[in-house]
């Protein structure tokens, strides 16, 4: 009650000095006269009054209001406290909502980068699959190319050389019906004329023995030296051409060198007969054992016995190159001399030593 009535009275002093106050500067500042001068020392001292009331009244307080007033204060310093608190927790809680923001938008931009460089990079890798199957694709592709084209070169090639043996095979064959036409034409005329001469002989024995039988000898021994003179006809094989490189040679040299030839003594690597009886002997040279000359006769040509040991001379002309075929291995003749180059051999006669 005394702490209100002490600053009631406080109050109408200041108001009182207030007062005095404004109309001294009225007084001095706008030339106004205030009368009465000394209303402002009364002003200033119930000021000062009024401010030792207010301190006596607050210290003769009772302990009741002190302890409301530290009550008071108490409250208030607690909800400042608490005000404060509430702020620093606020602000505390915005900023970690804030960073808790800023950290999950750090994380779904950190996850947005992986993604976009997980899917970049599977892109990429997707694209280079791609890139290396067509690679792969075209690699096969090209091969399978460059096979069917060597496919299709060696198919051609063989069907040439086919084709080139078959001609040169016709060929041949064909030369050498043509030779046995002309040997059987030449000799049934040699048969003619010893038919026509024996019977010339016949009737001139007849009319004459005596002299048949001088004749007959005589005839003999001209026979003799004709065989002989034949045989010296036939050169030497081996003084005409190189054993070893006569195969090498073109056709038209074998043919230009090749006739009335003597292979003298030459042994038999291999040999066989075929349905038609028709004997075929691959025989080579001492010196020379891989150079094949290749022998297809008949019986009218040679009856007899042939061996591996037997050695054979041949009086005939050469008919150019051939190759080992089929059917001589079908004959008889072992499968590893299969396209062995040979060369083949018109028979004129054939001796064989067993």
């Amino acid at each position: 009650m005394i702490y209100d009535i002490s600053i009631i009275i406080m109050l109408a002093l200041f108001l009182l000095s207030f007062v005095v106050f404004v109309r001294w500067i009225l007084k001095k500042i706008f030339g106004f006269n205030i009368h009465n001068l000394s209303c402002i020392r009364v002003a200033f001292i119930s000021l000062l009054s009024g401010v030792l009331i207010v301190g006596l009244g607050y210290q003769l307080r009772t302990s009741d209001q002190k302890r409301i007033d530290e009550q008071n204060e108490s409250k208030v310093a607690l909800e400042s406290k608490k005000k404060t608190k509430a702020k620093s927790e606020s602000k505390a809680a915005s900023e970690s909502k804030k960073r808790a923001r800023a950290k999950s938008e750090s994380k779904a931009a950190s996850e947005s980068k992986k993604r976009a460089r997980a899917k970049s990079e599977t892109k990429v890798a997707l694209e280079s699959k791609k890139r290396a199957r067509a690679k792969s694709e075209s690699k096969a592709a090209l091969e399978s190319k460059k096979r069917a084209r060597a496919k299709s070169e060696s198919k051609a090639a063989s069907e040439s050389k086919k084709r080139a043996r078959a001609k040169s095979e016709s060929k041949t064959a064909s030369e050498s019906k043509k030779r046995a036409r002309a040997k059987g034409e030449s000799k049934a005329a040699l048969e003619s004329k010893k038919r026509a001469r024996a019977k010339s002989e016949s009737k001139a024995a007849s009319e004459n023995k005596k002299r048949a039988r001088a004749k007959s000898k005589s005839e003999v021994s001209s026979a003799k030296k004709k065989k002989k003179q034949h045989s010296d006809t036939y050169q030497n094989i081996e003084t005409i051409f190189n054993m070893h490189t006569i195969k090498y040679l073109s056709n038209r040299r074998i043919f230009n060198k090749g006739s009335a030839v003597a292979l003298r003594d030459f042994k038999v690597i291999d040999f066989g007969a075929d349905k038609m009886k028709q004997y075929h002997v691959l025989i080579a040279p001492k010196n020379a054992s891989k150079t094949y000359f290749l022998l297809v006769f008949g019986d009218n040509i040679y009856k007899g016995r042939i061996t591996y040991s037997s050695k054979i001379t041949v009086l005939g002309s050469l008919n150019g190159k051939s190759r080992v075929n089929d059917s001589q291995i079908n004959s008889g003749i072992a499968q590893r001399y299969l396209g062995k180059r040979d060369i083949l051999v018109l028979i004129d006669r054939i001796q064989v030593k067993n």
